[in-house]
């Protein structure tokens, strides 16, 4: 036979205790102890579910800033958001490919929208209403009207919140036909005051189904609490009704009425009906009579049996003797039938208050369930209404613009009408001819940043261009001499690409040089990854805490705005004969130089590398050699004139002495700021 199966936890019991009986009777006997009372243990709540950290990473733009490109392209986000910028600017981040530009091209978006939005910038000379337009370039769209598209859509996004439609109605039609543009605002004028009829019908609902709420509510909604309440206590109700009079032909109709009658009343009124559904019914006050009628009949049977009664009624005449005789002797049966009476009329009064109480309490109960929801459903409908409300007002004004604006778009066409079929609209479709969109950004551009009497307009439009690497190279090069083109007043253009994808295509790196100098007025570079870069990302991905997104630096937006000094322009014109040696170049080499001063260099140490940057080859050769091997300060280099002229300036503005440490980390930062070719 098998053995009978025994609780693991019994065996397990079971054996413990043989063992410790048997480690006992080795050991000496102790004291017994009392037996400890039973602790009883509540576990911990279970901890709350967190969030788990993606573990398998993606290609995303959106995730940690490994390598600080946000900090190396905080200037160039400021310079974005800086009134004292000459427009039309073009700028670019470059660098090879997987150096990060398009997560640069993001971090410099997302820092202009926090300078935007930051209240340590307010009143500091920031501009406040920067529109963001992104291009993507390899969507094999003309630039001009990739360029003009994105900025039409980024204005039409509504960005911060600031209507720009006035300025888009303006310019949308720039360049194109006079009678499209008549039609169009006459449209979006139509298209306002049928949604503006729409909100104010909708409100006028509203507004009709508060006023007759409780009605609604009593008689046309199914499951109220009102009704709910009627039907399960109809028998009852139509039995206090009927005693009252209310019957009619339809007691649920009936009750429903005063239920709602009663809820408009106040305190007071409720009393009153309390009061009134004693006496005013007839019912009720046919109780009332009888009750008074017993009362009276009581009291005269009790007064009729009397010493008094029965003596005036003996002496009356000698027949009522007897009659008198009997009143006397049977005295307890009339005390009797008055204290009947009395009986009978307490009970007819009682009787008629606790009537007037149960009909009062029905109907006040039927009040109550229909004020409260009343209550509630107004509630609902008061907000709803305020809303509407809002949205007419808004809609309203805005109708009154389109208006205006249909009327300036009739009055352009000088009171012509045209038979023939309009042109096309400009952004109609993707294919819109180039000339159209230009003209479109040329009207736009002499709009941003001044006073429109149709609406607000943006302080400045920046233009993100990015994936110039998946174009040709003619084409990148082709593609940016078009954005230069276009991209007007008010606007500066950020793009993003590798110089040396086209150096060879224009006829070798100098003649790229040439031909992207004349278009950028600044270059960010993102330098190339190393094995010590590698190991620096790998080692913050694999950290617990991720580095934080970079917040814009109160330093660097100082740094950058603040007016050059004398010194700072008594050097900057000695390093002229080093830098510049075109007006084209003296530009790029101040706007560089004013990026780079928002290093933690040395000002005259920053502006002699910076020079050094914009120098030609030779120069260039001698001071990398003397900065690679040399030690202790910087003195006088076996290079160019110009190059010696420009170190013995810089040493002079710099107390005299340039250590070489302090040359090499300046020169790490001017290389950011220099076209690699």
């Amino acid at each position: 036979m098998s053995e009978p199966s025994v609780n693991p936890k019994v065996r397990l019991l079971g054996e413990v205790g043989t063992t410790e009986k048997s480690s006992l009777s080795l050991a000496p006997r102790a004291p017994a102890q009392p037996a400890a009372p039973p602790v009883s243990i509540t576990p911990p709540p279970p901890p709350a579910p967190v969030p788990a950290e993606p573990i398998f990473l993606g290609d995303s733009v959106d995730g940690a800033d490994l390598l600080n490109a946000g900090q190396i392209v905080q200037p160039l986000a400021q310079l974005c958001v800086t009134p004292q910028v000459q427009t039309p600017f073009l700028a670019a981040i470059v660098g090879p490919s997987g150096a990060g530009k398009t997560f640069a091209l993001r971090r410099v978006a997302q820092a202009i929208e926090q300078l935007g939005a930051s209240p340590a910038t307010a009143g500091g000379g920031v501009l406040k209403r920067v529109v963001l337009a992104r291009v993507d370039a390899s969507s094999r769209v003309e630039a001009p009207v990739a360029i003009a598209s994105a900025a039409y859509a980024a204005l039409d996004r509504e960005p911060g919140g600031v209507d720009y439609s006035g300025l888009l109605d303006e310019t949308g039609h720039a360049g194109g036909d006079p009678h499209l543009a008549a039609r169009a605002a006459s449209d979006r004028h139509d298209d306002l005051v049928r949604r503006l009829e729409a909100e104010r019908t909708q409100r006028d609902d509203i507004e009709a189904k508060r006023a007759r709420i409780a009605d609604t509510l009593a008689f046309d909604t199914p499951g109220s609490r009102l009704d709910v309440f009627a039907r399960a206590r109809r028998g009852a109700i139509e039995a206090q009704l009927r005693r009252f009079g209310f019957a009619g032909a339809d007691v649920d109709s009936s009750y429903r009425n005063l239920a709602r009658d009663m809820s408009t009343l106040g305190a007071g009124g409720r009393v009153a009906v309390v009061v009134r559904s004693i006496w005013a019914y007839g019912s009720q006050a046919r109780l009332i009579l009888w009750a008074i009628v017993a009362f009276v009949l009581g009291f005269l049977i009790r007064l009729l049996h009397s010493d008094a009664a029965v003596a005036a009624v003996g002496g009356a005449n000698d027949w009522l003797k007897p009659v008198a005789g009997w009143i006397a002797a049977h005295g307890d049966w009339f005390d009797r039938a008055s204290e009947i009476l009395y009986l009978l009329g307490a009970l007819a009064i009682a009787l008629n208050l606790w009537r007037a109480l149960q009909f009062s309490n029905i109907l006040l109960r039927g009040s109550r369930l229909l004020t409260s929801e009343v209550r509630e459903r107004r509630q609902d409908l008061d907000a709803r209404s305020a809303r509407l409300n809002q949205r007419v007002a808004a809609l309203t004004a805005e109708a009154e613009a389109a208006a205006r604006r249909a009327q300036a778009a009739s009055e352009r066409l000088g009171g012509k009408t045209s038979t023939r079929a309009p042109g096309p609209e400009f952004l109609g479709s993707g294919h819109a001819p180039a000339a159209s969109a230009r003209e479109f950004l040329a009207a736009l551009s002499m709009r941003i940043g001044r006073f429109a009497g149709s609406g607000p307009t943006p302080d400045r439009l920046v233009v993100i261009v990015d994936n110039l690497d998946a174009l040709a190279p003619e084409a990148a090069l082709g593609w940016i001499d078009a954005a230069q083109s276009v991209i007007g007043q008010g606007c500066i253009g950020l793009l993003a690409f590798d110089p040396a994808r086209l150096a060879a295509a224009p006829g070798g790196p100098g003649e790229a040089r040439r031909r992207l100098g004349k278009s950028l007025q600044v270059t960010v570079n993102l330098p190339g990854r190393n094995a010590a870069d590698g190991e620096a990302v790998v080692a913050r991905l694999l950290s617990l805490a991720p580095p934080p997104a970079s917040a814009p630096d109160p330093a660097v937006v100082a740094a950058l705005v603040e007016p050059l000094s004398s010194a700072e322009t008594t050097l900057l014109a000695a390093l002229a004969p080093l830098a510049a040696h075109s007006p084209r170049e003296a530009k790029r080499f101040l706007n560089a130089y004013r990026l780079a001063r928002c290093s933690n260099a040395p000002r005259p140490v920053m502006a002699l590398m910076q020079a050094a940057a914009f120098a030609d080859e030779d120069a260039q050769a001698a001071l990398r050699a003397r900065l690679t091997d040399g030690q202790g300060e910087l003195t006088d280099v076996a290079g160019p004139p110009a190059l010696t002229a420009a170190i013995r300036a810089a040493r002079a503005a710099n107390n005299g002495s340039i250590p070489i440490e302090d040359a090499r980390a300046a020169a790490a930062v001017a290389d950011r700021y220099a076209l690699p070719l």
